[in-house]
């Protein structure tokens, strides 16, 4: 495979920029280009990553003055861009025309992705393919506050278009608002839409039950959009602080045919491509997945793919690099993936039958851990792990008791 020469561009810097470093890595053993802004504690100190600063990269025209850059100096490598946050695809996306000369770009086309970025059109689209949703209420800034809920509260509330959000950043900005009563919501879009924020936001029921219902489905839909891989996942754990709520902590790989069939038809019909990361609540007062969105990348946990014996590198490489027939799997065997301690795992998954599985697994070698790899455990970033070890039960302490 050495004669692939191979340069991954990998656009953040954050876990999710890690664990696809560490993708390629392992499967190619080649170290990957990280563009961003600033880097963060995740990469540093990494020898998987070489870095390329760029502070303006938000900026579109910057962007693709970048991109151009680093392929005129690498034109002899096989270049693979990949977004590892909601806005870069974006920018890759609107760019693809232009960036798919240059380098392997592993997305859809900007007309099936906006249908499934915007909320509102997103959810329409579940009404369609029959995937169940929250009760919603689509709020438009004309609204001026004047509407009634025909569900009650609690509510949870969050943006449409969380790339625009992210750009009006504010004291006491959330991810995800959760609600209980209709003069709190009202002061909440007041100070959103106060902040320079334009787009609709979504006022949705909230769905009972804690971390535990949360659910993940990692897809791979291959260049013929096809689906070629799916693992389903238990989110047992999330992060709670406020700009983290949602992201997973800890996860144990699940299986559901059914819903994963309906989700491969709506994926495959809709013409997707690429990676997508569907997040998914039970709803155990009818026994159905709701669904919160399908993000159009891989997801935060989604080393638990690579490390369960399905890398995520290799299936891009092998699709649209070697131009391979990928047969469709879906992943039914037990493993658990975490980012945070397993004695945080242990302390706050609160189902003991779950935890009495994780240690299990544990003890059986069916675990990974995104940012523990040996091949790349320096001294500086091993004080960093532990000390990032011992931040997360002090958050986890402040957030849960």
């Amino acid at each position: 495979m050495g004669n692939l020469d191979l340069l991954p561009v990998l656009l953040a810097s954050d876990i999710n920029v890690y664990s696809m470093a560490r993708a390629f890595h392992e499967e190619y053993n080649v170290q990957s280009l990280m563009v961003a802004r600033r880097l963060s504690g995740p990469v540093m100190n990494s020898k998987l990553l070489r870095y390329w600063e760029e502070k303006e990269l938000d900026d579109s025209i910057v962007f693709l003055d970048t991109m151009k850059k680093i392929y005129e100096e690498n034109r002899d490598k096989t270049l693979i861009l990949i977004g590892c946050a909601d806005h870069y695809v974006r920018l890759i996306v609107e760019n693809k025309e232009a960036l798919k000369e240059m380098y392997v770009v592993p997305y859809s086309d900007k007309e099936v992705l906006d249908n499934i970025v915007l909320k509102e059109t997103f959810y329409s689209l579940c009404s369609e393919y029959n995937l169940d949703y929250a009760k919603t209420l689509v709020y438009k800034k004309e609204m001026n506050l004047d509407f009634t809920l025909d569900f009650d509260f609690p509510v949870v509330l969050k943006p449409s278009d969380s790339v625009s959000y992210n750009k009006n950043s504010f004291e006491g900005q959330h991810k995800v608002y959760f609600i209980d009563n209709m003069t709190t919501l009202k002061d909440t879009l007041k100070t959103i839409y106060g902040h320079g924020y334009e787009d609709n936001m979504i006022i949705q029921e909230r769905i009972p039950g804690d971390d535990a219902a949360m659910y993940d489905l990692q897809v791979y839909v291959g260049s013929d959009h096809k689906v070629k891989l799916m693992n389903f996942g238990n989110v047992l754990l999330e992060e709670h602080t406020p700009k983290g709520i949602g992201s997973n902590a800890a996860t144990l790989v699940d299986y559901n045919e059914e819903l994963m069939k309906k989700i491969q038809f709506f994926l495959e019909d809709i013409g997707y491509e690429g990676l997508a990361d569907c997040d998914l609540k039970y709803d155990h007062r009818d026994g159905t997945y709701k669904m919160f969105e399908i993000n159009i990348r891989q997801g935060r946990s989604h080393y638990r793919v690579t490390g369960g014996g399905d890398n995520l590198a290799k299936y891009i490489v092998e699709d649209y690099v070697l131009h391979k027939e990928l047969p469709v799997k879906f992943v039914k065997d037990d493993y658990f993936w975490h980012v945070v301690p397993l004695g945080v795992v242990y302390k706050y998954i609160k189902d003991e039958e779950k935890v009495k599985k994780i240690k299990r697994l544990v003890k059986e070698g069916k675990v990974c851990h995104s940012l523990y790899y040996n091949n790349d455990m320096t001294l500086k970033r091993w004080v960093y792990l532990k000390l990032r070890d011992f931040n997360q039960y002090k958050k986890y302490k402040k957030h849960l008791g």
